[in-house]
Formats: C-alpha cells, structure tokens, sequence
C-alpha cells in the first residue's frame, strides 16, 4: 500500500471523526467573536414595577414575597437586605431586584443561560473539566493530522507543489500579518 493511499483513507477517517466536534467549535466561535454584539452565554430578563410609594424599608420575607408575585417573570426570593442608600435589594433565583420604597420603584434583573450556547460555549473555551481538556487536545491533534495529511493527497498544479503551495502560504501570511501589525 502506498503513502498517499494510506494519507487519504487516514485523512478522511479522522475527517469524519471530527466533524462534530468541529460544528461545535465552529458555531460557539462564531458566538464568541461577537461578544460586543451579545452576550453568548446569557441573556438579560428585565422588568419594572411601579408601586405606592412608602417610607417603610423594614419589609419581611411575606411582604417581599408579595412585591416579587407582581413581577410578571415571577422571580424566586433567597433574601434581602437593606441598603445604605434606603434600598431594598432582595437576590432572586439568577438575579436581583432593586426596590426604592421612595420613589415606588422595583427594578427587576435576571440573568438566564442561553440554552445551547452556554454549553457550548463551556467546552468551547474548555470549562467543563480535565477530560474535555484531553479530547480538545485529542481534536486539535487530529486537525493537525487532516491540515499536514491534506497537503500531499493531491499532485501536480493542484498540489503543494502548485496552488496549494500560494493557498497555504496565504493562509499562514494572513494571521502572521495579523499578529504582526495588530498585536504587537
């Protein structure tokens, strides 16, 4: 069996291997690239309410409770304190609410996991733990053998001795140049 022959049953084996690891790669990079657009892990629920406006700052857990059932979200009470300011601020499942008794403001802000993104997001940026640490570098691996293997399947003009040759000269020049004039 000769090299090239075996290159290219190797090369599209792993191929295969990595296409889904790949996809995941692809589509929570492209999230991440556009973080001053959006955040790719969460999104931001807010809500106000308007009501009488009070002098009391001594709420108990009842009263905070019944404030927090006119939300239309319905956030979950853990607890509540008052502020220096004359503020309640009462910490919610995932949130916040901002109670100013006197102006009759309550301010409500939860933070809720982009379903999908979040995750990928996590493996993405390695997050997840040792194991996802050892197959990310397993991929990376197995990318580097596609990329080098890719380079001798095909021969003559269309090979690394023709158009693939300019091909990945360009495609090294092109973060080079960017680290070069942009990152330094």
């Amino acid at each position: 069996m000769n090299i090239r022959k075996t290159l290219r049953s190797l090369h599209r084996d792993f191929g295969y291997f990595v296409v889904g690891i790949t996809f995941i790669y692809t589509v929570s990079g492209i999230a991440l690239n556009h973080r001053q657009d959006w955040n790719p892990h969460y999104f931001l629920i807010s809500e106000e309410l308007t009501i009488p406006f009070s002098d009391r700052t001594d709420l108990n857990k009842d009263e905070i409770q019944s404030l927090l059932d006119q939300f239309e979200f319905s956030p979950v009470y853990k607890k509540h304190f008052v502020t220096k300011s004359g503020n309640i601020k009462i910490f919610v499942e995932e949130g916040t609410v901002i109670y100013n008794p006197q102006k009759g403001l309550a301010e409500l802000e939860i933070l809720k996991k982009r379903p999908f993104f979040f995750q990928i997001n996590k493996i993405h940026l390695a997050q997840t733990g040792n194991l996802w640490i050892w197959i990310s570098d397993a991929m990376a691996v197995f990318l580097l053998f596609v990329a080098i293997s890719g380079l001798f399947l095909l021969k003559g003009k269309n090979g690394i001795k023709g158009r693939g040759l300019w091909l990945t000269s360009f495609g090294v020049v092109i973060p080079l140049a960017i680290i070069l004039f942009y990152l330094s």
